[in-house]
């Protein structure tokens, strides 16, 4: 396999463990490449809009560890946690992040030993994605790698919140948690009306009430039809 570039302190700190991290990712990225295709020749378009992949650095790996009372050790990262390899699937609109889903679930060689639907039970902050925690063979060794599964708008929300690093216990501590919330529903709302647009587009939605930017919307018979 090519293998992704690694920093040399990322590939020291995981030692012998960094080959079978570095496959797992591989083997990911390239099943998503058949997933591409195969959703291509089914729906007539490709549901994946990008694809981002790393291996956790030792800093983050470190703090992550401490933060579970675990002692700073490659096989802690390896084998005690569940994301020092992590891919990361962007789609184009929210009911693609389900068709990518099954379609992961038909993927030989991976075990899924996790599922957080962060989608349909948010978290407190408004953070939404959908995570699968998969384990995989290679070799002599078993390795744990996270798949999470957002759309566009999810992944800004997720991108720029984790940009932002504000300070706890702060003034405005607390207006910024509640604007980060509204921010991230506000992102949902248009996931939703992006996605009835399209089936608006697609003539899928007829006689119907629909969601479009937060009102409700009247679509009549044969709207988006192509002989309209």
């Amino acid at each position: 396999m090519n293998y992704f570039y690694v920093p040399e302190a990322t590939a020291r700190f995981y030692g012998g463990y960094i080959t079978s991290l570095q496959n797992a990712v591989e083997y990911i990225l390239a099943q998503i490449e058949i997933i591409s295709r195969n959703c291509f020749e089914k729906l007539k378009r490709d549901p994946i809009e990008n694809v981002k992949y790393r291996i956790k650095s030792p800093e983050s790996m470190a703090e992550k560890l401490l933060d579970h009372g675990l002692e700073v050790t490659a096989e802690n990262a390896v084998k005690k946690v569940y994301d020092a390899a992590g891919v990361r699937i962007i789609t184009s609109f929210l009911e693609d992040v389900d068709t990518v889903v099954s379609e992961i679930k038909k993927i030989k060689g991976l075990q899924i030993r996790e599922e957080k639907d962060y989608i349909n039970n948010p978290k407190q902050n408004g953070y939404r994605s959908y995570h699968i925690i998969c384990a995989a063979d290679f070799k002599s060794d078993s390795v744990f790698i996270e798949l999470q599964i957002r759309t566009i708008a999810m992944d800004t929300w997720a991108s720029v919140e984790h940009r932002m690093k504000y300070k706890k216990s702060v003034v405005g501590e607390q207006l910024i948690v509640n604007e980060l919330k509204r921010c991230a529903d506000q992102l949902a709302s248009i996931d939703l009306s992006l996605q009835n647009l399209r089936k608006i587009i697609n003539g899928g939605i007829q006689n119907e009430t629909i969601i479009c930017g937060g009102r409700e919307s009247d679509v009549r018979s044969g709207y988006g039809n192509s002989s309209s």
